[in-house]
């Protein structure tokens, strides 16, 4: 430990070569002695209690772990990534979400261990878990993840936000005759991030995620509004307002949205292409050419690609759009920089 070097965790501190080449012994003679070691160590560990593990599951760290790993997966071509976090996500919505208006803040508790609690969702379990279903929906396409985001964001607004003052609370108002769980009692209006990002910023881009996909503009004003809440403060926070500048960047610039239509390895190509340069305002969706109906994609999404009469004997084609103005569609890669480099220069 760097604070107290006479104590000390266990750890490796030299490779098998380097002690081999101080001890002057041949790999193959220290590697048993090393084996019979690491065995009486770990009978001995066996004889004293073992430290307590919280296995419990919380909504709003796995909807993060989601996104993360739908974020990497994107990035890296990595499907066995993709499945698991859609797999936790669909999890996630099966034992925290009850499908109308209430997540709970803990998905699933240890077995064996204290009886479960029912603990409502706070600000991050709702802000959260909307961005990790917006990013399902990137992923999958199934419109099932789009619409939960959807409902989450309505519970969201009708349980933390404060339509006289501006802003959210990170938990809802106590029913009548309910007792608040600890600190949770006295409610406030996160924007430090410490040490994840802070519910209100959260929740703004969530919103503004949304807005760009559903055309709904109160989840647009409301955002805006939160975001003007904190203005006064903000610069004080530095480093820890992180998350509230990439939300004033989502709300400052229109967002861009890149449409890729197809299923096959141009489709793919195109989609790759799209990503590979990082934009907060930007989002690529690759829609299989059988969802091009209405109901099959969101709302504002549907308003310009339904319109848009694909190229014909295209094998897949992306359209790209900076708010309500697209350009036409296009079907190589060549054409989709160009589209994209005009989008960011608008």
């Amino acid at each position: 430990m760097h604070h107290d070097p006479a104590r000390n965790v266990l750890h490796v501190k030299q490779t098998l070569a380097e002690l081999a080449a101080q001890a002057g012994q041949p790999e193959d003679e220290l590697r048993p002695l090393l084996d019979t070691a690491r065995r009486k160590l770990l009978a001995a560990r066996a004889l004293r209690p073992t430290p307590f593990i919280d296995r419990t599951l919380y909504t709003g760290w796995n909807a993060m772990a989601v996104t993360a790993y739908l974020e990497t997966a994107r990035v890296l071509r990595l499907d066995a990534a993709r499945d698991f976090a859609l797999l936790t996500l669909t999890r996630l919505l099966r034992e925290a979400w009850d499908g109308d208006a209430a997540l709970a803040h803990v998905i699933a508790y240890p077995q064996g261990g204290l009886a479960a609690q029912q603990v409502p969702g706070t600000l991050d379990d709702y802000a959260f878990t909307v961005n990790a279903c917006i990013d399902g929906w990137l992923a999958s396409g199934e419109m099932k993840f789009y619409r939960t985001a959807v409902q989450l964001a309505d519970a969201m607004i009708a349980r933390f936000y404060d339509r006289v003052a501006g802003a959210f609370y990170d938990t809802a108002a106590p029913q009548d005759g309910a007792v608040p769980l600890g600190a949770l009692g006295a409610r406030r209006k996160p924007l430090q991030d410490s040490p994840t990002p802070a519910g209100n910023p959260t929740a703004v881009s969530a919103l503004l995620r949304l807005e760009a996909l559903s055309g709904r503009a109160e989840y647009g004003e409301i955002a805006e509004d939160t975001l003007a809440s904190f203005a006064g403060i903000v610069e004080h926070f530095g480093l820890y307002a992180g998350s509230y500048g990439l939300a004033l960047e989502r709300l400052l610039l229109d967002p861009v949205q890149v449409a890729v239509v197809g299923s096959g390895p141009v489709a793919a190509r195109l989609e790759a292409i799209a990503i590979a340069r990082f934009a907060i305002n930007k989002t690529v969706v690759r829609i299989a050419p059988e969802r091009l109906v209405p109901g099959g994609i969101p709302e504002a999404l549907a308003e310009t690609l339904l319109q848009v009469p694909p190229p014909e004997g295209a094998e897949a084609w992306a359209l790209v759009c900076r708010g309500r103005i697209c350009l036409p569609p296009v079907t190589g890669a060549e054409a989709l920089l160009e589209a994209l480099e005009h989008a960011a220069q608008v």
